[in-house]
This record gives C-alpha cells, sequence and structure tokens, in this order.
C-alpha cells in the first residue's frame, strides 16, 4: 500500500515531453514519486493509504526560488521613500541590530511566505550582502525554514572589502562588537556549509557565496568597461579561497554579477567562477561578449524582475538562445518584492518583451520552465526536483482553479502564467508529506509566527534607530512625484 495518491487534476509534468494529462494522477510512496499517468489507470493499480481528489486543480512541480534574501521578509518596504539609502541602511541594521532570534523569525516568516506561494524550494543568501561571521545566523535560519517543512538553500559567505569589518552579535541584550578579518569570515562560511549541507533530510543544502565574483568593481551595477582595469590581487586571492572551498565540501558556488564582471574573471583561467559549478544572479548590463562565456562555460544565470531591468537588461533571450540555462527569481523579499512566482513571471515577460519591442518572446510554457526544472538546474538540484517523474522527490503544488479569475478550465498553462497568483496554491506536498492543505498550514502555527514576526521586526527597526524609514514624505498623497526635502 502506498502512501499517498493524487488523482482527478490536470497533471503538468515538466518532464522532457512536458506533458500535459487530462484527469491525471500521481503516485507517491516514501517520499518520491512511483509514476504519473491517468487517474483511471492508477487507481486500479495502486492502493493507497490516501486518495486525494484533485478535481479543478492543476497539479505541478512545486516552484523554485533560487534567489532570495535572509532578512529581507522582516524589513519590506522600508526607506522606500528613499531608495539610495537602502543598501546601507538595511547592511548596517542586519550587520550591527540583529538578533540570533531575529534570523529564527525571519526564517519563519520566509518559509512561511514561500509555502503558501507554492514554493518548495527556496534560496536565502545570509542577509543583503551575505554574513558569515558566524554560524549562528545561518543555522537559525534554516532551523525555521525545517520547521516549516520547505527546502532551504542556505548561502553565505564573505561581503565584500575593505576589511577587516566589524559586525555584531547581541548577547543577554547587549551589542557585542568584534573586527573580523576576510579569512575568518571564511571560516564561518565553512562552518556554516560544514554543518547545514544535506542537513535536515535533506531539506537543506548550502553554497559558498561571495557577493559578487570581481569585488574589486561596482557591486551593484554595470561597470564601463573603460573601468575595467584587470584583475587585483584580492580578486584572485577570493576566487582561489571560493574554489578551494567549494571542492573541499563538494557544494556549488552562488554569487552576483553584473556588466564587466565576467569579463574580468574568466580571466583567472584557473579559478574562475563561472562553470556548471556556478549560478549568477542579475547579470544585468552584461556584454554580448560576456553572455557567450557564460553560455559556453555552462554557467546557470538568475534574474530577478525590477525597475533594475530598465537601466541595464538581462539578456536572457541571448542567453537563453546560447543555451544557457536561465531561471527566474524574485530577489524577495526588501524593500518591494514578493515571493510570488507567479507575477514574477508575467513581469520578467513584460519587461524583455518592452526591451526588445517583440511581443513574442518568452511564451508561457519557457516561462515555467524557468521556476520549475530550468531553476532545479541552476541551483544543481534537477536530478530530484522541478518535475513530476517517477524517482523524483515528491515537491509537489496545486492551484485552485475554480475560481473566476482562473475559468475557463482550458490552456492551463496560459491560464498559471497569465491569471494565477500566489494565493491560488491550495496545497503543497515536500517529500510525500503534505505541508498546507486547503491554504491550511500544518506544521506550524501561522498565527503565531505573524505576531512573533511583528513584534521582533519593530524591536529590530527600534534597536537600529531607523523608524524615520518608516515615515513617508510629504509628497506621499495628492503628488505625481515624491521629493525627501530632508536627509533621513
Amino acid at each position: 500500500m502506498i502512501d499517498l495518491l493524487l488523482v482527478h487534476g490536470v497533471v503538468i509534468t515538466m518532464d522532457k515531453e512536458r506533458r500535459i494529462i487530462e484527469d491525471g494522477a500521481v503516485a507517491i510512496d516514501k517520499g518520491r514519486i512511483l509514476e504519473v499517468g491517468k487517474t483511471e489507470y492508477l487507481l486500479e493499480k495502486y492502493e493507497a493509504k490516501r486518495v486525494k481528489d484533485c478535481n479543478h486543480h492543476v497539479v505541478l512541480p512545486g516552484l523554485i526560488d533560487v534567489h532570495g534574501h535572509a532578512g529581507h521578509s522582516m524589513m519590506k518596504t522600508l526607506a522606500m521613500d528613499t531608495p539610495s539609502v537602502w543598501l546601507d541602511m538595511i547592511t548596517r541594521t542586519y550587520n550591527h541590530f540583529t538578533t540570533d532570534d531575529f534570523w529564527y523569525m525571519d526564517g519563519k516568516l520566509s518559509a512561511l511566505e514561500r509555502l503558501k506561494a507554492g514554493i518548495t524550494t527556496g534560496t536565502s543568501i545570509i542577509g543583503g550582502s551575505p554574513r558569515s561571521d558566524d554560524p549562528i545566523f545561518a543555522l537559525n535560519h534554516a532551523k525555521a525554514y525545517s520547521e516549516v517543512g520547505v527546502r532551504e538553500i542556505v548561502c553565505t559567505g564573505p561581503c565584500n572589502p575593505p576589511w577587516p569589518q566589524s559586525f555584531s552579535r547581541w548577547v543577554d541584550g547587549k551589542q557585542m562588537t568584534k573586527e573580523v578579518t576576510y579569512d575568518e569570515v571564511l571560516k564561518g562560511a565553512e562552518a556554516v556549509i560544514e554543518a547545514l549541507n544535506h542537513s535536515h533530510d535533506d531539506h537543506v543544502r548550502a553554497f559558498i557565496t561571495p557577493f559578487v565574483i570581481v569585488p574589486s568593481v561596482n557591486p551593484s551595477a554595470p561597470t564601463p568597461a573603460d573601468q575595467l582595469y584587470g584583475l587585483t590581487e584580492f580578486d584572485h586571492y577570493q576566487a582561489k579561497k571560493i574554489r578551494q572551498i567549494a571542492r573541499k565540501y563538494n557544494t556549488r558556488i552562488h554569487s552576483d554579477a553584473f556588466g564587466g564582471m565576467i569579463h574580468l574573471a574568466i580571466q583567472d583561467k584557473e579559478n574562475a567562477l563561472l562553470g556548471p559549478d556556478v549560478h549568477l544572479q542579475h547579470c544585468r548590463g552584461i556584454s554580448f561578449d560576456e553572455a557567450r562565456i557564460l553560455a559556453e562555460t555552462g554557467t546557470n544565470v538568475s534574474q530577478a524582475p525590477g525597475f533594475g531591468q530598465v537601466n541595464a537588461r538581462t539578456p536572457i533571450t541571448e542567453l537563453i538562445e546560447m543555451g544557457a540555462t536561465v531561471a527566474i527569481s524574485t530577489d524577495g523579499t526588501a524593500p518591494a518584492a514578493t515571493f510570488d512566482l507567479f507575477q514574477a513571471m508575467r513581469k520578467t515577460q513584460m519587461y524583455h518583451q518592452a526591451a526588445l519591442k517583440d511581443y513574442y518572446y518568452l511564451p508561457p510554457g519557457k516561462l515555467l520552465e524557468m521556476v520549475t526544472i530550468d531553476a532545479a538546474r541552476c541551483v544543481g538540484w534537477d536530478d530530484e526536483l522541478g518535475s513530476l517523474e517517477a524517482g523524483k522527490k515528491a515537491d509537489i503544488i496545486t492551484v485552485n482553479m475554480q475560481q473566476p479569475h482562473l475559468t475557463p478550465a482550458f490552456m492551463h498553462v496560459h491560464r498559471l502564467v497569465y491569471q494565477a497568483v500566489a494565493s491560488d496554491v491550495d496545497n503543497v506536498i515536500v517529500d510525500g508529506v503534505v505541508i498546507m492543505e486547503d491554504r491550511k498550514v500544518l506544521n506550524v502555527d501561522e498565527k503565531e509566527i505573524l505576531k512573533e514576526a511583528n513584534e521582533e521586526s519593530l524591536r529590530t527597526i527600534e534597536r537600529a534607530g531607523i523608524e524615520r524609514y518608516m515615515q513617508p514624505t510629504k509628497y506621499f498623497w495628492g503628488h505625481a512625484r515624491s521629493y525627501v526635502d530632508e536627509r533621513r
């Protein structure tokens, strides 16, 4: 007798044939998919401890969010009226004013948000730029994800120079600040990887994550070609150390990249942070030559839709046409993103169709691939995740299609990509275990998480003295354009 049989759904497999099975079923046992097929056939073949009727639902692989940030779920929309100071404000807060409990509560809230959006695997950078001076922050975040039941890829490593840098940890209500060297931060990252990679029954994996692949140039935007002077000694040193850690723990590398960095990185022929074991977020403003390098080296790429795509686009259509694996991420959830990958698909399509002035780029099927099977490839987990196939992990979601905005009941992929939102996800299964049923979260007390997250967020804001960033400007109402007219 098998554990679970899902029946009478429209099953979007995302397998190699991209089968869509009307009145389909999925047989699940011991955390894995046994078979996918027609309901009538599987009901005859298997006796199940539980049969779940998925009538009026689409059944598909759990969504995979390949890039987001731990901490951000607790700091949403802060400093939205002053975005030019946001990065400095959030980095200072994370590095000096967060408690150990903050990271645990953010993990609970973040995992809950992702769960209710149908994301069964989420990548979390510990902080805005990675923080690894002490393993406790990553350990607490991963513990929270495990308790909620969602898979997490924890990413931590060195932030950018100068070194040494100061970091604070709060102990018994007191701020304990210390200077930390680059090598000490690397040791902290190693401790996280050693403790977390393949931990919690392989619900958690850990990647080594420098803030960017070349730290000597602009870390947040493309660098002009006439300012690419070559790799520095520290650039070479970081690449070498990151490569050593990845090999030592047999893990992957995740980082950010912007225009110019790939041109520089490839010059380190021995340790370049490029290749099939590397996943780069953003890649905005890269040149055609750099896109070609990414494709030729098999480097995985992801991008999140946002205003930055207007100023410097990630050439995802060109990368796809050259054979690169490209995924859509949320980069959630601060200052103004969400963990809604349905909306992210639509936004991605809109930005790139507008930039290319071509309505026909990024069809719905490709967009759905970019948050399922392509996303699984991006993080090196496609052997077990990203599609509904025999032998793979039973990470499955169902979307309730019996709603006005998702009716009529045909062209189901189009309907998901163009009309669905995160709150349409009704059921979530991870490792064959139902962790959300009819939108009720089963492993944790949702109301208690929201209460505790609110309280910890407000305590952190007060501790950091950043209440002013919660206040709107006098141009908030009734004006076509915002100004600040004061230093905050």
